[in-house]
């Protein structure tokens, strides 16, 4: 019986796997430029936090990702709750994709989805039905908690903004 190719390693996990080894970002982008897209390797580099600092704040990481998904999850059962099929109910759900989406990228960890939710968050005061009890403070935890954590796993002197030194 034939033994099964072993799959090449993703960008992503040879980031991770770099980082965990005691990398620096900087360390990481000079060894890898010549085989990546540079580009590519440039927002993995920064997208990925560090494996190490991780566990400091899974605690907290799994708080935001609770919060985020009880508002996601209101917002989805108010939309079937319409039950009319029209272009307001595929235009509802675009705000509950995208919560999807960064709730996705705050589980794995990436700075992007810390980025966006800290953007997006108070943003969504905006909308008059989340500045009432229990979104407006569940929005506000998420704000903060999320620049808390965008903060401290990528803090602005470790991102690398070109490739060249």
């Amino acid at each position: 019986m034939a033994q099964p190719k072993p799959q090449p390693q993703s960008l992503e996990e040879k980031i991770e796997e770099s980082l965990l080894a005691g990398q620096s970002r900087r360390q990481i982008i000079d060894r890898l430029k010549n085989e990546e897209d540079p580009q590519k390797l440039l927002f993995h580099a920064n997208n990925i936090s560090n494996p190490a600092v991780r566990g400091k704040y899974v605690y907290l990481n799994l708080l935001l990702a609770f919060f985020l998904l009880f508002v996601t999850s209101k917002k989805l059962l108010t939309i079937v709750q319409f039950g009319a099929i029209d272009l307001f109910f595929f235009l509802s759900l675009v705000p509950v994709v995208i919560n999807f989406y960064l709730l996705r990228e705050i589980l794995r960890f990436r700075r992007i989805g810390y980025h966006f939710l800290l953007v997006l968050a108070p943003l969504s005061l905006l909308l008059p039905e989340n500045r009432l009890y229990p979104e407006l403070p569940m929005i506000l935890a998420m704000t903060v908690l999320s620049g808390f954590l965008f903060f401290r796993m990528f803090p602005p002197g470790e991102l690398i903004k070109t490739l060249e030194k």
